[in-house]
């Protein structure tokens, strides 16, 4: 059986090597390499992101992560190159900032495999109808940075959209990537029914 693909994108502030450390519960059965944001993170010198935050409201967020949307899928076509696949043979996985892009990517019709977004949001407030995507929503009950209503308002856009939406909730993780999360993951990639999130 071939090996999935995972192409991880890590939060604000964090970085690829992180990302790379919180995922490995999933090479068991999927490689993963995971990218770095483009742009340094003001407050941390080891830090990277996808899009500034600094004076980020809900108005000038969706702005900032459309800007966002070419630089990643650059990255993203060069990893497809690389390793002789298309775009959407990736497994799209994203944490925060880096579920925003996720999650951006599929409402703007720029991805159609398999995706995860973990503590995410959806910055667009519409989502367009196109080729239906795949997708993961993963949310920890007690997030105290993104409120878990964020991913079933996502869920329920993207549902609208024609996507098709699994959720899961996990317990105890916070705004972070634990052992549930990843147990979820690979459920999930395994082919396991989850309960449809929208």
């Amino acid at each position: 059986m071939t090996r999935q693909l995972i192409v991880a994108l890590h939060g604000v502030g964090s970085n690829a090597r992180d990302m790379t450390s919180a995922l490995k519960p999933l090479t068991a059965q999927s490689d993963v390499i995971a990218l770095d944001g483009p742009e340094p993170f003001h407050a941390n010198s080891l830090g990277r992101q996808w899009f500034s935050v600094a004076g980020v409201t809900e108005a000038n967020r969706p702005g900032r992560v459309q800007a966002a949307i070419p630089k990643l899928l650059e990255m993203l076509d060069r990893v497809a190159q690389d390793h002789g696949v298309r775009r959407d043979d990736l497994v799209l996985t994203g944490f925060s900032q880096g579920a925003i892009m996720t999650l951006a990517l599929i409402a703007g019709g720029h991805f159609h495999g398999r995706a995860v977004a973990i503590a995410g949001r959806l910055a667009a407030e519409t989502a367009a109808q196109t080729q239906p995507a795949n997708l993961l929503l993963v949310h920890d009950r007690d997030d105290p940075v993104m409120p878990p209503t964020l991913s079933v308002e996502a869920g329920a856009a993207l549902s609208h959209a024609g996507h098709q939406v699994h959720g899961a909730w996990t317990t105890g993780v916070g705004h972070g990537v634990g052992e549930a999360t990843t147990t979820i993951i690979n459920r999930w990639l395994a082919g396991a029914n989850l309960q449809n999130a929208a």
